[in-house]
């Protein structure tokens, strides 16, 4: 194997016009190639667990260099960071990454993120759940997914057309596609590049933080799995107070329970909701129906179904 070296493994810089946001992973993982780019079976198996044994570049301060000026800031336990500060319009692009405790250099990966910082200007975020909301993840069926995760190359993953064609019909109409799933950062190499090749808008990854291997199947980590989503949405509408949002998701997980108690919460900022209904469970009918009485005083748009046509007028 070869050696080590910090790499940035995740990065994306957002702004809203006043402030910049910029949020990512560093990492020590084998440089090799993670682009996940003609893998067959055997390679996306071993990049797969090759991610998921990657270690943390943790409580780690380091220094990112862009086109106009520099920002200090320091990791988290799992290698993450989320930088905020006052925009600065000459600053468009990041350039490079020093860990300024070792001075090392910390290797970015071409075509892996954009290192344009995303100025945010449409009136409408659509954020939306990955796993069997975009793209067929299985989640119902343990095995299947674990299965499908290691053994099948990216390109032959499928997206779920009637969503898939719902994101990108909204990022025509002018609002800002963002992408909030439970998958690990880990994982981001491969989702990134799926979205890439399904052709969907670009727009900022948000993903649950990174574990290793041996936690996957570890109940305390499935046991927080609602708070990861719940975080983010609160922190988006922290950063853009003046956008209305529509959350997107499926119903194998919990994506109604969170986005109903945000759009209860924030009714003033939320418009839509959307639920796939990727499995036919006992039940949801009654609590789809609930969730629909309880948005509609807020004048919020509620969808459960099992698809959605391309004509249904929309409001953005």
């Amino acid at each position: 194997m070869s050696a080590r070296v910090p790499i940035l493994l995740s990065f994306y810089g957002l702004s809203n016009g006043k402030r910049n946001l910029f949020f990512g992973k560093i990492a020590f993982a084998p440089a090799g190639d993670l682009a996940f780019k003609s893998y067959n079976r055997l390679k996306t198996f071993r990049t797969i667990v090759a991610l998921y044994r990657t270690r943390a570049v943790h409580h780690a301060p380091f220094e990112m260099t862009f086109d106009h000026g520099r920002l200090r800031a320091v990791t988290d336990d799992s290698g993450s960071f989320w930088c905020e500060v006052d925009m600065d319009e000459r600053q468009t692009k990041l350039l490079s990454i020093t860990l300024t405790n070792t001075n090392e250099q910390v290797r970015l990966t071409e075509d892996l993120y954009p290192n344009r910082i995303h100025r945010v200007k449409g009136k409408t975020i659509v954020v939306s759940d990955l796993d069997d909301t975009l793209i067929q993840s299985f989640i119902h069926n343990k095995f299947r997914q674990v299965a499908t995760l290691l053994f099948t190359n990216v390109e032959k993953r499928k997206a779920v057309v009637t969503t898939s064609n719902l994101i990108k019909r909204f990022a025509a109409e002018g609002a800002e596609p963002f992408y909030l799933s439970n998958s690990e950062q880990n994982l981001y190499p491969m989702l990134f590049r799926f979205l890439a090749i399904n052709d969907f808008p670009p727009g900022p990854l948000f993903l649950k933080q990174y574990v290793r291997l041996r936690h996957m199947f570890m109940q305390k980590i499935l046991r927080r799995k609602n708070a990861h989503k719940v975080t983010m949405l609160e922190k988006l509408l922290e950063v853009f107070p003046d956008k209305k949002f529509i959350l997107v998701g499926d119903n194998t997980q919990h994506d109604l329970t969170v986005y109903l108690d945000i759009a209860l919460r924030y009714p003033q900022h939320i418009r839509h909701i959307i639920i796939r209904e990727a499995v036919k469970k006992e039940g949801d009918e009654w609590i789809a129906s609930e969730a629909e009485k309880k948005l509609k005083p807020h004048l919020i748009g509620f969808h459960f179904a099992p698809e959605f046509p391309d004509d249904l007028p929309w409001v953005l």
